[in-house]
């Protein structure tokens, strides 16, 4: 039994206390890298939340910001080292809805999607 006072899950999930941080990074791992990107595949996210998602997820080391064109405003986020280590997390969250949560697709639905998410994480 653990006897310090350092509780692992807890400490991890103040770094991760933001809603949109998973889906961001789900986000990226399928190919999307600009803030319009992650707009449209998250449609109730504010700009302004969204804007400081992306600014924590870059303090945190999550992410990196790479600016493309300065006069229109292009941006280009991608994962770092660090955010790439969240491919696990990702996936098991992912096969957690499908398995626990999604009554709505078939057994056949539900492992072609998770064989998918394996493929898109890297797992």
């Amino acid at each position: 039994m653990v006897e310090n006072n350092i509780c692992p899950i807890g400490n991890t999930l103040d770094v991760f206390n933001r809603k949109w941080i998973f889906c961001i990074m789900s986000n990226i791992y399928n190919g999307k890298t600009h803030f319009n990107e992650f707009k449209q595949m998250n449609p109730t996210i504010s700009n302004h939340v969204l804007a400081q998602t992306l600014k924590y997820m870059e303090d945190q080391g999550m992410v990196t910001k790479t600016v493309i064109d300065e006069v229109h405003n292009k941006t280009e986020y991608a994962l770092t080292e660090k955010g790439l280590k969240t491919n696990r997390i990702l996936y098991e969250i992912t096969s957690y809805f499908f398995n626990e949560l999604d009554d709505t697709r078939s057994e056949e639905e539900k492992e072609q999607l998770l064989s998918e998410y394996r493929e898109v994480y890297g797992i």
